[in-house]
């Protein structure tokens, strides 16, 4: 049984895992990118998805990646998506990352 709605996909909870142990520097312009992928990818939902997350703000931000509004921005948008679509953007995240990674690294 899933404890929470992302427990369901594992790219993704691994994923989650990792972010929370990023400092707010670097978790800032990873979260920046991963908006940015979304973007380049569902332009035309994206508008619809922000309205939605307007109208009904949720009760309370607790969860840790609320605190970034751009990860939490990423993190409530996957949320819309099909499995599928969930599935294809944490992989581009993931791949990002491993970019972002590999080119702090290098510095």
């Amino acid at each position: 049984m899933y404890n929470r709605w992302y427990d369901k996909y594992p790219n993704l909870k691994s994923l989650l895992i990792l972010l929370e142990t990023v400092d707010k520097q670097h978790l800032e312009i990873i979260a920046h990118d991963f908006l940015q992928i979304i973007l380049e990818k569902y332009a035309d939902k994206f508008d619809e998805v922000i309205q939605q997350m307007s109208e009904n703000p949720p009760p309370r931000y607790s969860r840790w990646y609320d605190e970034n509004y751009e990860l939490h921005t990423c993190i409530e948008f996957i949320k819309t998506l099909e499995d599928n679509e969930k599935i294809s953007l944490v992989n581009s995240f993931i791949m990002s990352l491993m970019s972002f990674i590999t080119n702090v690294d290098d510095e």
